[in-house]
């Protein structure tokens, strides 16, 4: 029995294969609202569907999503490739959602930050015409580029998101985030988001999406929380640092210091040990 739930619109008329992800991370539901919105839309007709092949799974961690947190097992978007043998409930879900990708043109994976008033942001790891096209149609200022490079170079996770699988298979993806977890303003993003790519690739009626100036951020490192310690400070996603500021404390009294000036990106307050406790980058 299968453990996600897909539903799949068909139109009239041939067009591009979209796939629609949110709760990769169970406790991210703006892109979950916005599916079941849209969904909604499809299904009494205020919406119509007229080229193409639409598939959304709004929900693809359903046991995360259950308990309000990020993973059960462990991080979904860090093993979405195919598992010969799965081992954990992630890497079950991993081989339901890779063969979606696998047969979609493109993926819109909408996902959502730790921070009360973060911004939002889209990741492009793999430009194509696709993807930029998908970009173009989103309503964000920032993009992060070079996550591929920055795990290939620190070699301390592996890199297995949905951008790596779709990129895997010869196909595009990209990651949305949509702003803070809670903010009824990540939804409302997260569903101009859906309709904004819907009408870009002209899958529906409409006027396509404004492309606002984006400012790309080229991702330099990242730092993973080896024991306990604290941030200096509740910086939130996107803000400035300066070369010597101090970061983070571990309790021993070991400090972290930024190493140039340029953005912290995605620091987690509250983050396990082992995982990434916040990123570095630089505007490009």
């Amino acid at each position: 029995m299968p453990l996600i739930t897909k539903y799949e619109f068909e139109a009239p008329e041939e067009g591009i294969k979209l796939l629609i992800l949110a709760a990769v991370h169970g406790n991210e539901t703006a892109g979950t609202k916005a599916c079941n919105r849209l969904m909604a839309e499809l299904n009494s007709g205020m919406v119509t569907l007229k080229k193409g092949f639409l598939t959304i799974v709004p929900v693809c961690n359903p046991e995360a999503y259950r308990k309000d947190v990020r993973c059960v097992e462990e991080n979904l978007n860090r093993v979405m490739t195919f598992h010969e043998n799965p081992q954990t409930y992630e890497q079950r879900l991993a081989n339901e959602i890779c063969p979606l990708i696998k047969r979609s043109r493109v993926t819109l994976d909408l996902h959502s930050t730790h921070c009360p008033g973060d911004v939002p942001f889209a990741f492009c790891d793999y430009p194509d015409k696709y993807n930029q096209t998908l970009i173009n149609a989103l309503d964000v200022e920032y993009v992060l580029e070079g996550w591929p490079e920055i795990y290939g170079k620190q070699q301390q996770i592996t890199d297995y998101s949905t951008e790596h699988c779709a990129h895997a298979y010869g196909k595009t993806a990209t990651t949305l985030e949509c702003g803070y977890h809670k903010a009824p303003e990540a939804a409302e993003l997260a569903y101009r988001a859906i309709v904004g790519t819907l009408a870009a690739f002209g899958m529906i009626d409409g006027e396509l999406p404004l492309s606002r100036r984006k400012q790309r951020i080229r991702m330099d490192s990242f730092v993973i929380k080896e024991r306990e310690g604290k941030l200096c400070r509740a910086y939130k996603h996107l803000d400035k640092i300066s070369k010597g500021e101090r970061l983070a404390v571990y309790d021993d009294g070991e400090a972290l210091y930024a190493p140039d000036d340029g953005y912290i990106l995605l620091p987690n307050l509250e983050a396990d040990l082992g995982t990434e406790w916040y990123y570095l980058g630089s505007a490009i």
